[in-house]
């Protein structure tokens, strides 16, 4: 996929946008026509789009200032269908929800509906894409067999009825999956989970939609392409004005569309959510029921990192096994964060010869240890950005965050960036907002995570603190000291 690219020739300033006439289509015809359509365009102030890799479905919200009873009138019933086509000028990449060329989305509620003046009333739409609601109408009882990718693509196709894009990465687990009257998105959520991919040494995928189509894959898939080389960044973010015409006053809408006007981090570091989660390190009880076993499989950050690929790499793109998020030094008489195993427990049972030839969905191996692992490292640094709206990028794409220094710059030839906090980042999710009447700009919300840095963090044989803190604390009894 190329790099960020905005037409210069099409795009007049950062924020413009392109929306078709929106249109709410009933569940019922007017006498004998085919589908009947309702313009709603003057009627929407604005609306809103969402999509993360953590949701499986694309949702939004519209904002309607209705003075004719739209309400009414059609009737709105929450089953009605939504049809629009959202795009950046000159961009290929964006929403379409229209009939002929895409798949509308559905209305499934109002909210916040008040009175502004008399007999004008104004109300937020909610929608979602249709395999949402299909879901929710749906329970599966049958059982999959073969790999984990085409039992995947199975439920879309078939329990789902999805008729979108669907991009895989091909899995190696094999198994068999019986389905007690289970939702679709509970298979794909649990099958996901416990998946391993074809190429990477990872575990865990995750099942999300974006204007493309559903995606199902791994962290490390999004990295980097089949072959461990890094997969090139969509776009460079940095804080500047956002000025788009350059110093010659031609336009520079490429660089505008990359101006961050304000960023937060939500979070940088946790340390007791990480000791909670497993982060550091692991201990998988399994018990095997037909063999009367138990076995014990231990999880080790900094050995497993070395075998992952992870955002930042070398020179060439290639894996590196020395930058984690997670130092590596003497934390207590020799100790590692990461030689603490009993500090999170996961316990596992399961029956060996279920189902004859095929193994157990996760059996003997570390899978749900790794896959916890690398989500909550990912969660360690998070990042967001306001950026001006562009549909051309969407989650589960790499993009390049320069964070300043903030500190006195005293040489001219010093460069003002973070060596940790600047870098290769992920989009986790994005936040579409269009102002169809007041500012008439389309922005972002766009929340990005980091699992590596381009410095590596400074280790440390030497126990900096046994012996050297005060060790002369003493018990009392409370009774005694009420007696002195």
């Amino acid at each position: 996929m190329p790099y960020f690219n905005a037409n210069n020739k099409l795009i007049e300033r950062p924020g413009n946008f392109i929306v078709t006439d929106i249109h709410i289509i009933p569940y019922h015809r007017e006498g004998d026509e085919g589908i009947y359509r309702q313009i709603i365009t003057d009627q929407v102030i604005e609306f809103s789009i969402y999509e993360s890799v953590e949701n499986n479905f694309l949702s939004g919200d519209m904002s309607i200032v209705d003075g004719v009873n739209l309400i009414n009138m059609l009737p709105l019933t929450g089953f009605e269908r939504l049809e629009f086509k959202l795009y950046t000028p000159g961009e290929q990449k964006g929403y379409d929800f229209s009939v002929l060329t895409g798949h509308p989305m559905m209305i499934t509620g109002i909210r916040n509906k008040t009175m502004l003046k008399d007999r004008i009333q104004s109300y937020t739409l909610e929608f979602c894409s249709i395999e949402r609601v299909k879901n929710d109408l749906t329970r599966v009882s049958r059982s999959f067999s073969g790999t984990t990718d085409n039992i995947i693509l199975d439920v879309c196709r078939t329990e789902l009825d999805t008729k979108k894009n669907i991009i895989i990465e091909p899995t190696k687990s094999v198994a068999k999956y019986v389905a007690p009257r289970k939702r679709p998105i509970e298979i794909i959520n649990d099958v996901g989970k416990l998946s391993e991919s074809k190429n990477f040494e990872n575990a865990g995928y995750l099942f999300y939609e974006t204007g493309v189509g559903f995606h199902f894959k791994s962290y490390e898939s999004m990295f980097c392409d089949a072959s461990g080389t890094a997969r090139p960044i969509r776009a460079r973010y940095s804080p500047k004005i956002n000025a788009y015409r350059d110093e010659k006053g031609n336009r520079d809408l490429t660089n505008a569309l990359q101006s961050v006007s304000s960023f937060r981090f939500k979070s940088q570091y946790n340390t007791l959510r990480h000791l909670a989660a497993g982060t550091f390190a692991s201990r998988m009880v399994i018990h095997d029921s037909f063999n009367k076993t138990f076995e014990e499989i231990d999880f080790d950050y900094h050995k497993q990192y070395e075998k992952e690929n992870h955002l930042e790499g070398d020179e060439q793109g290639q894996k590196r096994g020395d930058n984690g998020v997670v130092p590596f030094f003497n934390f207590s008489k020799g100790k590692t964060i990461s030689d603490f195993k009993e500090g999170t427990l996961h316990f596992q049972s399961y029956t060996d010869k279920v189902h004859n030839d095929y193994d157990f969905l996760g059996r003997n191996s570390n899978v749900t240890q790794k896959r916890i692992s690398q989500k909550a490292a990912l969660s360690s640094i998070v990042l967001e950005l306001d950026l001006p709206g562009f549909t051309g990028i969407s989650v589960g794409e790499v993009v390049h965050f320069t964070h300043p220094s903030f500190k006195p710059i005293k040489k001219s030839t010093e460069k003002d960036f973070d060596p940790y906090l600047s870098g290769r980042y992920l989009i986790t999710s994005i936040k579409h907002m269009v102002n169809l009447k007041m500012t008439k700009k389309h922005k972002m919300i766009v929340e990005l995570v980091k699992d590596s840095f381009n410095k590596a963090l400074p280790e440390d044989e030497v126990d900096l603190f046994t012996g050297q803190e005060n060790e002369e604390g003493d018990s009392y009894l409370q009774y005694s000291l009420d007696e002195a």
